[in-house]
């Protein structure tokens, strides 16, 4: 039996950090195609998965989930988000029960 590699990518600074997490979960997915990863924004970068920011080329082997407190705090609606992004309650509370549960955590 093998062991579930989760890895958890957090992006909170700028905007522009998205992409670059989208591109290293790319790199990371090429090494470990069983990986489960996600990425989960809150803070600042919240803004870069709006519709209003540049478009994202999502990936199919990873979710990119939006924290629900920093989108009440960026006053952003479900509604703004690019399709495809998922929403988590809280990013902290995600980003701890996934450690706690064994998962890499990587910052971006």
């Amino acid at each position: 039996m093998t062991a579930s590699r989760d890895v958890v990518i957090h992006v909170s600074d700028a905007p522009a950090d998205v992409a670059r997490a989208i591109g290293s979960a790319s790199t990371l997915h090429r090494f470990h195609p069983d990986a489960q990863i996600r990425i989960i924004v809150n803070g600042p970068a919240i803004t870069g998965i709006t519709r209003d920011a540049e478009e994202l080329r999502l990936p199919e082997f990873a979710t990119v989930e939006a924290c629900e407190v920093g989108m009440r705090a960026h006053t952003i609606a479900m509604d703004a988000l690019q399709p495809g992004v998922l929403t988590t309650p809280s990013a902290i509370a995600a980003l701890s029960d996934a450690q706690w549960a064994g998962a890499a955590y990587i910052r971006v």
